[in-house]
Protein backbone atom coordinates (compact mmCIF):
# COMPACT_ATOMS: atom_id res chain seq x y z
CA UNK A 1 0.00 0.00 0.00
CA UNK A 2 1.37 3.39 -0.98
CA UNK A 3 1.27 6.16 1.57
CA UNK A 4 0.05 9.50 0.32
CA UNK A 5 1.29 12.75 1.77
CA UNK A 6 -1.54 14.75 3.26
CA UNK A 7 -1.25 18.51 2.96
CA UNK A 8 -1.31 20.66 6.07
CA UNK A 9 -4.46 22.35 4.75
CA UNK A 10 -6.24 18.98 4.63
CA UNK A 11 -5.05 18.15 8.14
CA UNK A 12 -6.33 21.52 9.40
CA UNK A 13 -9.66 21.05 7.61
CA UNK A 14 -10.07 17.57 9.10
CA UNK A 15 -9.26 18.91 12.55
CA UNK A 16 -11.92 21.59 12.13
CA UNK A 17 -14.47 19.03 10.95
CA UNK A 18 -13.72 16.75 13.90
CA UNK A 19 -14.02 19.68 16.32
CA UNK A 20 -17.37 20.74 14.82
CA UNK A 21 -18.63 17.16 14.85
CA UNK A 22 -17.75 16.91 18.53
CA UNK A 23 -19.59 20.18 19.17
CA UNK A 24 -22.66 18.81 17.38
CA UNK A 25 -22.54 15.61 19.43
CA UNK A 26 -22.51 17.79 22.54
CA UNK A 27 -25.52 19.69 21.17
CA UNK A 28 -27.37 16.42 20.57
CA UNK A 29 -26.80 15.56 24.22
CA UNK A 30 -28.51 18.84 25.21
CA UNK A 31 -31.60 17.71 23.31
CA UNK A 32 -31.74 14.58 25.47
CA UNK A 33 -29.30 14.77 28.40
CA UNK A 34 -30.07 11.16 29.32
CA UNK A 35 -28.36 9.88 26.19
CA UNK A 36 -25.10 8.08 26.82
CA UNK A 37 -22.13 9.38 24.78
CA UNK A 38 -22.26 6.37 22.43
CA UNK A 39 -25.99 6.90 21.85
CA UNK A 40 -25.44 10.59 21.07
CA UNK A 41 -22.78 9.61 18.54
CA UNK A 42 -25.10 7.10 16.86
CA UNK A 43 -27.90 9.69 16.76
CA UNK A 44 -25.48 12.20 15.25
CA UNK A 45 -24.53 9.64 12.59
CA UNK A 46 -28.22 9.18 11.81
CA UNK A 47 -28.62 12.95 11.39
CA UNK A 48 -25.55 13.15 9.13
CA UNK A 49 -26.88 10.29 7.02
CA UNK A 50 -30.12 12.23 6.49
CA UNK A 51 -28.47 15.50 5.47
CA UNK A 52 -28.52 14.88 1.69
CA UNK A 53 -32.30 14.41 1.81
CA UNK A 54 -32.66 17.52 3.97
CA UNK A 55 -30.76 19.53 1.37
CA UNK A 56 -32.96 18.11 -1.41
CA UNK A 57 -36.09 19.12 0.48
CA UNK A 58 -34.75 22.59 1.35
CA UNK A 59 -33.33 24.28 -1.74
CA UNK A 60 -32.43 27.37 0.26
CA UNK A 61 -30.02 25.29 2.36
CA UNK A 62 -28.50 23.84 -0.79
CA UNK A 63 -28.20 27.31 -2.34
CA UNK A 64 -26.51 28.59 0.81
CA UNK A 65 -23.96 25.78 0.69
CA UNK A 66 -23.35 26.40 -3.02
CA UNK A 67 -22.83 30.12 -2.31
CA UNK A 68 -20.30 29.35 0.43
CA UNK A 69 -18.48 26.93 -1.90
CA UNK A 70 -18.33 29.59 -4.62
CA UNK A 71 -16.89 32.13 -2.15
CA UNK A 72 -14.30 29.60 -1.01
CA UNK A 73 -13.22 29.00 -4.60
CA UNK A 74 -12.97 32.74 -5.28
CA UNK A 75 -10.84 33.19 -2.16
CA UNK A 76 -8.57 30.38 -3.39
CA UNK A 77 -7.65 32.40 -6.48
CA UNK A 78 -6.66 35.57 -4.64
Amino acid sequence: MTKQKISSKVVQARSLAIYELDQFINYVRTIDPELRPDEAIVLTAFVLDGLPELFKQNPSLLNQMQDIAAKMKLKRHR
